[in-house]
């Protein structure tokens, strides 16, 4: 139960992270951002470690895993925040919900995941619902992919799974918040580095409440604890069922970019989100 509410929490978290981020790329560029997230995210893991007294011990082949896993990452951060720059957050959240597809099929062809009926039909019918949205109802349309913002989110939808794969083994073995530190330590070197040699600090000065708003959410809840909530869940729960939590994330970024962005909420919107929560009840129904 604990696990699922972690997973409920984290979702939502990344649902609203759209919204955030695309708030903050009106001040700062992807790199930036990203970088930004970091050094507000890793020093509140730290805090955690520290606290609760984590030890960081990892095996050698665990340390590849974990610089495999933090070289993924890295990408899939850069990747979904430069799409969101062409794409808005409501179509970035459906669009990624693609994800548990990736991530159920990927899982079982190497991680030998048994999926249950239930799980299938239940990624089935969500995804029918995110083509559906997408293709306006048409679904010989693909014009929504005509943009480069929306083909690097679908590709951050399969880096994201892939990802999840690469750390799970380490996460049912290790502490997940010392997991998550692990993973995000050389990302965070590697964006400071840039930041000290090519971001204007003084920007930071100028940032209305709104920016700072949407900065703490990023480091804060979508860097820090909700990766370390992830962990959490997909130790307990496994990959591809952790997975189907993740089409939560397009009902969030869609609520908050239709009250906080101004963007659009239609027929085609309603049918699809209702037919991702029908998946979503469907793959969570154990059979009997």
């Amino acid at each position: 139960m604990l696990a699922r509410l972690l997973l409920f929490l984290c979702v939502v978290i990344w649902g609203s992270t759209f919204v955030a981020t695309k708030i903050m790329l009106d001040y700062v560029s992807p790199a930036e951002l990203l970088g930004l997230r970091m050094l507000i995210g890793l020093p509140i893991l730290s805090l955690v470690v520290l606290l609760k007294r984590i030890k960081l011990q990892f095996e050698f082949r665990e340390h590849m895993n974990l610089l495999a896993g933090s070289a993924v990452i890295t990408a899939h951060f850069l990747i979904q925040i430069t799409g969101l720059k062409y794409t808005t957050a409501t179509n970035t959240g459906w669009i990624i919900a693609v994800t548990p597809l990736a991530l159920a099929v990927l899982s079982f062809l190497i991680l030998k995941e048994r999926i249950s009926r239930n799980v299938v039909v239940g990624i089935i019918v969500a995804t029918g619902g995110v083509m559906f949205l997408v293709s306006r109802g048409d679904f010989s349309h693909i014009g929504w992919l005509k943009s480069v913002g929306d083909w690097l989110i679908l590709v951050s939808a399969h880096t994201w799974a892939i990802y999840t794969i690469i750390v799970r083994d380490i996460s049912r073995k290790r502490n997940p918040v010392a997991v998550t530190f692990a993973i995000l330590l050389p990302t965070t070197v590697l964006m400071t580095g840039y930041l000290l040699v090519f971001f204007d600090w003084s920007v930071l000065a100028a940032f209305p409440a709104r920016a700072w708003a949407a900065l703490v959410l990023l480091g804060v809840f979508g860097t820090a604890l909700a990766h370390w909530w992830w962990q959490e869940g997909v130790a307990a729960l496994g990959a591809a069922r952790a997975g189907i939590f993740l089409y939560i994330e397009p009902l969030t970024a869609t609520t908050l970019g239709v009250a906080l962005l101004n963007e659009q909420f239609g027929l085609f919107t309603a049918i699809g989100a209702a037919a991702v929560l029908g998946g979503i009840l469907i793959a969570e129904l154990r059979s009997r």
